[in-house]
């Protein structure tokens, strides 16, 4: 369907994107932000901050016959002006990819996957099909499943998505909602059914992504200003001006205590047993952290008038990879969690302790080079505190070195004990670890869960992943 240049004027104003226009009577096939891309009447939008003019004459030679920017070219083909590039991206992405979709989305510094899953099993089950998700490393759109490379994608890929999952009539989606969509304006423009506020911690502080944890803090708010019900941890750290923030809203608390759903009574036994107000639940994947995951799409749940049946069988089913994946090594419990910063590592210490009270805790992580700065330290300390013995390696070490991020970290371990070692590689660190451990250890292997890949001097390398050599090494032990 072509889209007319009226009405594309029409929805930027409804925004007040607009600065100015060149009058004209066009009609587009698609829209685009990368020349390679463009075809015959194509809308092009020019955005980021390495953008050069040489990209606009090159989208003009392959088809472009209108563009959109903050900066007029003065270029053959018309323009329309406006004060925002991304806003108006986002903006005419839902206009050329339109959907009804019920949407469900979910922030927080830790667990978003995990109840992201949770919510897709259980809506799998609701609905006796497979609904749309979009995952920090996964989506599914009623047409094709694949890999994402942004917890949040960019608002074009977004809507893209979001029109294909209502043309395969899938009408629930679920999916993560970062800060850096927030940010970049990701989300501009969308409004949500339910968005869920899980928990918050300063992360993802550097010159590249958030300046300080206000500017963080106040991209996971702005997500929730786009829902109409929202859904907060009662015990997260700032609960009063998070509910400041949703006070218009219909509000939903759910915790331990003082809160409209209940947790109580939670139990380790092969995976972990608790209730929510009285009914009973279970899990199948490890750390009692991810009951309070389970807890928020409980009230999901509940919200959309799932059976309790349908519940416990999508809660059962739910086992994301990479994260707290448990082997048995023969010797010890062997765990691969993605936990990578000072909200998660905590979670997971504090699950080992009440999991495995007389066992040492051993730990392999690392910290990345080029962003989450503020990793080093809160990662070296909780070490410190809680691991018994620590392996450091790498951890998508981008263009810092491995010992310069290493001797970052062991600054604040060394305030605690000195147990540790470095070992660059992290396969061999892994391999090390696991020659060394022992019956009274549990290992823990932190940070990359089931990525397969390492960010070393400005590439994306290969990978086997913590997964694949954990089970290859235990496969030759327990020949």
């Amino acid at each position: 369907m072509m889209m007319k240049f009226n009405k594309i004027i029409e929805k930027l104003k409804e925004y007040d994107l607009i600065i100015s226009y060149d009058e004209c009577d066009l009609e587009f096939l698609d829209i685009s932000y990368d020349s390679k891309e463009v075809k015959d009447n194509y809308l092009f939008i020019c955005k980021g901050v390495t953008f050069k003019k040489d990209y606009l004459e090159d989208a003009i030679k392959k088809g472009a016959i209108c563009y959109v920017s903050e900066t007029d070219y003065e270029v053959s083909i018309p323009k329309i002006i406006v004060n925002d590039e991304r806003k108006a991206l986002s903006i005419l992405a839902g206009l050329f990819y339109p959907d009804n979709l019920f949407k469900i989305g979910i922030t927080g510094t830790k667990g978003k996957t995990t109840t992201n899953y949770f919510v897709h099993n259980i809506l799998k089950h609701h609905l006796g099909y497979t609904p749309g998700i979009l995952a920090t490393h996964y989506f599914y759109n009623g047409k094709e499943e694949g890999e994402n490379h942004l917890t949040t994608p960019e608002s074009l890929e977004l809507h893209k998505h979001l029109c294909t999952m209502d043309e395969a009539g899938l009408k629930y989606m679920s999916m993560e909602v970062s800060s850096q969509a927030s940010k970049h304006n990701r989300i501009f423009g969308m409004t949500f059914d339910i968005g869920c506020f899980l928990n918050i911690s300063p992360d993802h502080i550097s010159p590249l992504e958030h300046n300080d944890f206000d500017d963080y803090f106040n991209c996971k708010l702005d997500f929730l200003k786009k829902c109409d019900t929202v859904i907060v941890y009662k015990h997260t750290d700032y609960f009063d001006k998070v509910i400041e923030t949703v006070k218009d809203k219909k509000v939903i608390t759910f915790g331990f205590k003082d809160a409209d759903y209940i947790i109580s009574d939670i139990v380790n036994d092969k995976g972990l047993s608790f209730e929510v107000n009285g009914k009973n639940y279970r899990i199948s994947i490890a750390g009692r952290f991810n009951v309070i995951n389970a807890t928020c799409a409980i009230v999901i749940a509940d919200l959309l008038g799932i059976s309790h049946e349908n519940v416990l069988k999508g809660l059962m089913e739910t086992s994301v990879s990479g994260r707290m994946n448990v082997f048995d090594s023969g010797i010890c419990p062997v765990i691969i969690d993605y936990a990578h910063n000072e909200l998660s590592a905590r979670a997971l210490y504090e699950s080992l302790k009440e999991d495995y009270p007389d066992k040492n805790i051993k730990v392999v992580f690392g910290c990345p080079g080029d962003k989450g700065i503020n990793r080093r330290k809160d990662m070296g300390l909780l070490a410190g505190e809680y691991a018994d013995y620590v392996y450091l390696t790498a951890e998508d070490p981008g263009h810092s070195t491995v010992s310069d991020i290493c001797a970052d970290i062991i600054k604040y371990i060394e305030k605690y004990h000195s147990n540790y070692e470095v070992i660059e590689d992290r396969k061999e660190a892994i391999k090390k670890a696991l020659h060394d451990a022992t019956k009274d250890d549990v290992i823990a292997l932190l940070g990359k869960g089931d990525e397969n890949y390492q960010m070393v001097d400005g590439k994306w390398l290969p990978y086997e992943t913590d997964i694949v050599i954990v089970q290859e090494e235990l496969s030759k032990v327990l020949k």
